[in-house]
């Protein structure tokens, strides 16, 4: 019974995010997303009290699976490799064609729906952001990596491993790049971001 409570549930979320893609947030009801799903509107009120809270898990589900593999980064004793698999881990989250799309429909949104705004960032970047900077806070306290405003740290990682990649993606310039593309991406982000917040020490000995 709870496994087809779930993917009733699961059912919902999918059929909403699909019209909320192609229609915009403001055009999609509460009685399309039941009939998307062929259910009754009575049954899908059962499982969310409103098209906001349908599009809380909507965020969730793009993302998931995507921070646990972030948060999975943590520990290691070299810092490149524990850097090249956060950076891969974030860039195989962010290029994901479900959370572009996501991030589209936010831009187009955000201005008539500012609500959808915060549930996005609450439930999307907010976590995200949390789970790379553990990983980079663990770097810190290992000496691996000069100690400096977490939040800002983090920031610019994720900042260097994006660049040029996912901004192309949103504006339908270029498909999700491929694994290599990914790493390659990753990679000079590394070595920019180790030459700005590497140990002092080695910093000094070059």
């Amino acid at each position: 019974m709870r496994r087809k409570t779930e993917d009733r549930r699961l059912g919902f979320v999918k059929a909403a995010g699909k019209l909320f893609i192609e229609r915009g947030f403001g055009a999609v009801t509460m009685e399309a997303v039941a009939a998307e799903a062929a259910a009754s509107k009575a049954t899908l009120y059962g499982y969310f009290s409103s098209k906001e809270a349908l599009f809380e898990a909507f965020v969730n589900e793009a993302g998931k699976g995507g921070i646990e593999e972030i948060e999975a980064t943590r520990g290691g004793s070299d810092v490149v490799q524990v850097l090249r698999r956060l950076g891969m881990a974030y860039l195989d989250l962010v290029t994901r064609p479900d959370v572009i799309d996501l991030n589209r429909l936010i831009m187009g949104e955000a201005g008539r729906q500012p609500q959808l705004s915060r549930i996005f960032y609450e439930n999307g970047p907010r976590k995200t952001l949390i789970a790379l900077s553990e990983t980079i806070a663990g770097l810190m306290e290992a000496g691996k990596l000069r100690h400096a405003g977490l939040r800002e740290t983090s920031l610019y990682f994720k900042a260097l491993c994006e660049a040029g990649l996912v901004e192309r993606q949103l504006w339908g310039l270029d498909a999700a790049p491929d694994q290599p593309t990914r790493q390659a991406a990753v990679e000079r982000a590394i070595l920019v971001f180790l030459a700005a917040f590497g140990p002092q020490d080695e910093q000094q000995a070059s």
